[in-house]
């Protein structure tokens, strides 16, 4: 099989996995089969492992997910934006969020161009790294500001004034306290400009419901040392990775 071949091959399945919740395992753990057969082909192939790397994040196997990304990272070369892309949402997904700055950088030098194919994955990047200024950078194009209103308006909200700071503590906090158990993270948001993250673990609900319980305790720690109130538009959450949703099929 040549490279090309590799590449296709998987590019088509990991097109088929952005249509699978995370819990649709039937269907996952077929697609991790022929991805594994693809790299024994060329164990160089970056794409093949790319995918594996991002099977292993919705099947809740942080552990190997991190040890594929590093293979990734120590290869390196030259990937499509459609790999890149892939590549970037696994990386934030596991906090590695240095790797994906790294990875966006060419991408944010040029916004514009590259807002279409990249929009999820600069905003992902733009809220876990604690830079709302950025989230509003984004939506200042009247492409991104369309999409999604409530988060543009969260940011101006915030990004300006001293509750930068309290959204960048909340986010140290919780990545300081899930770093050996986050297997993602998406972003929602509701009416009056509210903002929910919404972090994955492999534990279960009671495992979850504790984890959540400790890491509030301390965000509302470090906000009664501020004698500031939490910030009243931002929500929390942390469940199992079976719950998480397909993920969003992005056009090239």
């Amino acid at each position: 099989m040549t490279p090309a071949e590799i590449k296709q091959q998987a590019r088509t399945i990991i097109n088929d996995l952005l249509e699978y919740p995370f819990a649709q395992a039937i269907d996952i753990l077929p697609a991790e089969q022929k991805l594994k057969i693809l790299q024994q082909q060329d164990p160089l192939a970056i794409e093949p492992l790319i995918g594996l790397m991002f099977v292993n994040i919705m099947l809740g196997k942080r552990q190997i997910a991190v040890e594929l990304g590093e293979r990734i990272w120590n290869i390196g070369g030259d990937i499509s934006a459609f790999f890149e892309l892939i590549l970037a949402d696994c990386l934030l997904n596991l906090g590695q969020i240095d790797r994906a700055g790294i990875l966006l950088q060419s991408r944010f030098e040029a916004i514009r161009e590259n807002l279409k194919h990249f929009y999820m994955v600069m905003v992902k990047y733009a809220l876990i790294s604690g830079n709302l200024a950025l989230v509003k950078k984004i939506g200042d194009y009247p492409e991104a500001y369309e999409q999604e209103t409530e988060l543009f308006e969260f940011a101006a909200n915030h990004a300006f004034d001293i509750s930068v700071n309290d959204y960048r503590a909340v986010i140290k906090i919780m990545l300081d306290n899930l770093k050996d158990q986050l297997c993602a993270w998406e972003y929602t948001t509701h009416e009056d400009d509210e903002l929910e993250l919404i972090f994955y673990s492999a534990a279960d609900t009671a495992q979850n419901e504790k984890i959540q319980e400790q890491i509030l305790a301390k965000i509302n720690g470090y906000f009664a040392s501020m004698q500031r109130p939490f910030l009243e538009d931002l929500y929390l959450k942390i469940l199992n990775i079976k719950l998480h949703p397909a993920w969003v099929r992005q056009e090239d």
